[in-house]
């Protein structure tokens, strides 16, 4: 019963993720900073006409730029294409788990939505609607927005509703760095952030305030930084510096990370986080993915993840290793398999075997 509790906490955690498109795996072709293929400045959701390009040149097995365009080549008019920019997405997911109670099967619909980014010269409005609910509905909501302002060519200055700038931001949201310190999809929080990408260095300074719900009906105000230097064209180290406050409770978290391409299909991304909570509890959350190219958008990747949110305790220990097979076949299409052993202290000593297929296809 314990390993199935388990399945069902691990279900439950997938249903509500809907990862963005996010992809720092490219530092092993020299792109460092985000803003080169997302309208979002620190990367993620929807892709600017350049990064589509790229994901027919470089990510995809097989396809043309004239492919990847949005709805494949719909909304290319020369009327829209200073101002107007348009993707979605829809993803899905197939489980496995097998243990010692048995073995279980499920399918979940994880996303679905339209993302819009609308541009007057140096102002532009994203946002992006539709909200996949556990029981299949498609709920009419806005899960993310802001209004963006390009004071410089480095400098992007935006306030809205949107994942705070912290840490690497990795697709798989449900690893320790993302989910377990509150920083994964569906987790948006009011803010304002400004951000400088420079040559070498990259830096972001935001306040922001969690959004007040039936899950959290006290909310965190946070302020928080990045700081990130670029060497060598394919290497990326950095550090964040998370300070909250929780009716008077503070939490204070002190990171580092690093984004490693160490050949055009070799690369390695990690990140390890310490954190003090709102009762003072102090603990360890980090993640790593090795991931090597056979061939143009075919990936084999090893992940790992460790949480421990008090160091006092051994309950509060969780931790998962894996590997699977990444494939980009053509633009708009994503999948990814994932077969892994996981662990979760509270519920039980054992590992338990989780295997996923997530499909996705964004417009």
């Amino acid at each position: 019963m314990k390993n199935w509790f388990i399945f069902f906490l691990f279900l439950v955690s997938y249903a509500y993720t809907t990862k963005a498109f996010a992809y720092p795996e490219m530092i092993r072709q020299n792109y460092v900073n985000c803003l080169a293929c997302h309208e979002s400045p620190s990367g993620g959701g929807l892709l600017t006409p350049y990064g589509r390009g790229l994901s027919a040149e470089l990510l995809s097995t097989w396809g043309g730029a004239n492919e990847a365009k949005p709805f494949y080549g719909a909304f290319d008019h020369p009327f829209l294409k200073n101002w107007f920019n348009v993707g979605g997405d829809l993803r899905a997911v197939q489980f496995h788990t097998k243990n010692s109670q048995g073995s279980e099967d499920k399918f979940i619909r994880m996303q679905t939505g339209i993302e819009t980014s609308l541009k007057y010269m140096k102002v532009k409005f994203v946002s992006f609607f539709g909200k996949q609910e556990v029981d299949n509905m498609v709920r009419g909501k806005f899960l993310r927005f802001f209004l963006q302002y390009q004071a410089m060519d480095e400098l992007t200055v935006r306030a809205g509703r949107f994942i705070p700038n912290f840490g690497i931001n990795i697709a798989e949201h449900i690893l320790a760095t993302r989910r377990g310190l509150g920083f994964d999809e569906g987790t948006e929080r009011n803010q304002v952030e400004a951000m400088w990408s420079g040559e070498n260095w990259n830096t972001s300074v935001s306040f922001s305030k969690q959004v007040k719900s039936d899950e959290n009906p006290k909310t965190e105000k946070a302020g928080n930084i990045q700081l990130n230097y670029s060497f060598l064209d394919s290497y990326r180290v950095g550090g964040d510096l998370w300070v909250g406050n929780l009716e008077g409770q503070g939490r204070q978290i002190v990171g580092a990370h690093a984004l490693l391409g160490f050949t055009k299909k070799f690369y390695y991304l990690t990140e390890f986080d310490f954190q003090k909570d709102f009762e003072k509890k102090k603990g360890l959350f980090h993640f790593s993915k090795l991931g090597y190219e056979f061939f143009k958008g075919f990936h084999g990747i090893i992940l790992e993840d460790y949480q421990k949110e008090d160091f006092k305790d051994s309950l509060t220990l969780a931790n998962s290793f894996g590997a699977g097979l990444e494939w980009y076949p053509r633009p708009h299409f994503e999948f990814e398999g994932v077969w892994s052993k996981k662990r979760v202290a509270i519920q039980s000593d054992k590992y338990s075997d989780y295997a996923y297929l997530m499909m996705h296809y964004y417009f």
